[in-house]
């Protein structure tokens, strides 16, 4: 029996909020923040460039930042929901972001949801260390031509090719913005449900997606769809 699998974006997607952001905003000189917005905003520096150069301006460890990423970040409601759904039919739930572990990690425990895969950034300096901070990028492919941290691509592609042995999966993708989203829901994924500035790019460039708005009611009805078709309800 064929699975199906969710991948969802972190910041703003699977998280109410841009957490990422909240690590470096009021935490970093305001002047160093701009200049490094403006070199992005010009093309001089690519997006895994650019937030490499705002955690590095963080007035904080990688640990303090991730407690406070626990403390301020939370999943939209009907996450937990879909992602047992999902768990339940045999699929795999990951994030693919362009964000780094050391605040999706947090949140995702904090809501009991740390059986999603994660694919992103990370740092692997140390909880003590203060920036400059050490970087990796395992889920970085020359699959996609962005410089944006994590191919959501490859990582969309690993699961619709089947693991196991399995059928082939469907994947269904769940974002919000540009860049690696709209490179996602153009050339990688068989469904795809969005918000915001993805949700404009797929409505003026014909690609399928349904909406999802402050919680994942249209998600987990999709899901649930596919769970009665599948038998497994």
């Amino acid at each position: 029996m064929a699975t199906f699998n969710v991948v969802f974006d972190f910041d703003s997607t699977l998280a109410t909020s841009f957490v990422g952001g909240e690590m470096f905003y009021g935490h970093a000189p305001k002047q160093g923040m701009a200049d490094a917005i403006d070199r992005f905003h010009s093309d001089k520096t690519s997006l895994r460039q650019y937030q490499e150069e705002v955690f590095d301006l963080v007035d904080e460890s990688t640990g303090e930042m991730s407690m406070r990423a626990a403390e301020k970040g939370s999943v939209r409601p009907l996450a937990a929901e879909v992602c047992n759904e999902v768990w339940a039919a045999g699929g795999t739930v990951a994030v693919a972001s362009a964000g780094l572990d050391i605040y999706i990690q947090p949140v995702l425990r904090k809501a009991g949801l740390d059986q999603i895969e994660i694919h992103s950034g990370r740092i692997v300096s140390g909880p003590t260390e203060l920036p400059p901070f050490r970087y990796d990028y395992p889920s970085t492919t020359t699959t996609c031509e962005g410089d944006w941290v994590t191919c959501k691509c490859e990582v969309i592609d690993s699961l619709k090719n089947g693991r196991n042995g399995e059928a082939v999966s469907e994947v269904i993708f769940v974002g919000d913005g540009v860049l690696s989203d709209t490179c996602a829901a153009t050339n990688a994924a068989d469904t795809v449900f969005a918000t915001g500035r993805l949700l404009d790019y797929c409505n003026k460039n014909g690609i399928p997606a349904t909406e999802f708005g402050d919680d994942f009611s249209s998600l987990l009805s999709y899901v649930l769809s596919k769970t009665s078709s599948n038998g497994v309800k």
